[in-house]
């Protein structure tokens, strides 16, 4: 992909939000026992365009891209941590931001970590048309309009066992994000502040490894210790969520 900017086909990256630009201020309460990633930004610009060719290696021009990283600010008290975005990013290329990840894991120094694969879990916030990409596992974008967005979710770790790869990976599970009401991606419109605060279950612990017993599907192991069999990848989160009452 050729980046038409400048003399050497490289835009100008450079964010200088103009007096009257609009802003998102991102709250992120830090639950012991997670570590908070860096979020990553994504603008376009619709006047430093790129280059994409088709099937039939035709040219044809699409926004430009700009990824950047920003970490959060240093936690307060409370386990607070925050970032305040720019919408409007300006400079030469009026840089618009098109989406926000918000990212996190179980920290390396919890236990249940030991000798497994951590694997991300992240939100994703769009505040344009479709721009990152749908590999995140955060399911598709759910539409909110209003001032405030504020996110409670409880999450398991969920440990997966896979033989066939002599692997064994550790995530949080918070919903089948194919399931509309557990996705963690948002079309937003006319959002100001972002307020996400993760309540992280960490005795509750979910094993998921292939049933070798009945040579399909899977077992699916609950907190308290009952197994479940099944045909599909992902643990009941109602049964989950029960078991915290």
């Amino acid at each position: 992909m050729t980046l038409l900017s400048g003399c050497d086909n490289r835009p100008d990256k450079t964010l200088s939000p103009p007096a009257d630009a609009k802003w998102v201020d991102v709250t992120f309460r830090v639950p012991e026992g997670i570590t908070l990633q860096p979020a990553g930004l994504l603008y376009r610009s619709a006047q430093c365009k790129s280059v994409r060719y088709n099937s039939s290696n035709e040219p044809h021009d699409i926004p430009g891209y700009n990824d950047i990283e920003r970490p959060f600010g240093a936690s307060d008290g409370d386990n607070i941590r925050r970032l305040r975005i720019t919408v409007d990013g300006g400079g030469p290329c009026q840089w618009q931001l098109n989406s926000l990840i918000v990212s996190f894991r179980i920290a390396d120094n919890v236990p249940l970590v030991e000798g497994k694969e951590v694997i991300d879990t992240s939100y994703i916030f769009d505040f344009g048309d479709y721009g990152l990409s749908d590999g995140y596992g955060t399911g598709r974008a759910r539409a909110f309009s209003g001032e405030r967005l504020e996110l409670k979710t409880d999450f398991f770790p969920t440990t997966f066992i896979s033989h066939m790869f002599n692997k064994t990976t550790l995530k949080l599970f918070g919903g089948d994000t194919d399931d509309e009401k557990w996705s963690r991606r948002y079309q937003l419109e006319r959002t100001e502040f972002i307020t996400i605060e993760p309540q992280f279950h960490a005795k509750k612990n979910v094993f998921i490894e292939a049933d070798k017993q009945r040579g399909y599907g899977m077992v699916i192991t609950y907190p308290e210790g009952e197994e479940e069999h099944v045909r599909k990848v992902n643990p009941d989160y109602q049964r989950l969520l029960l078991s915290l009452k």
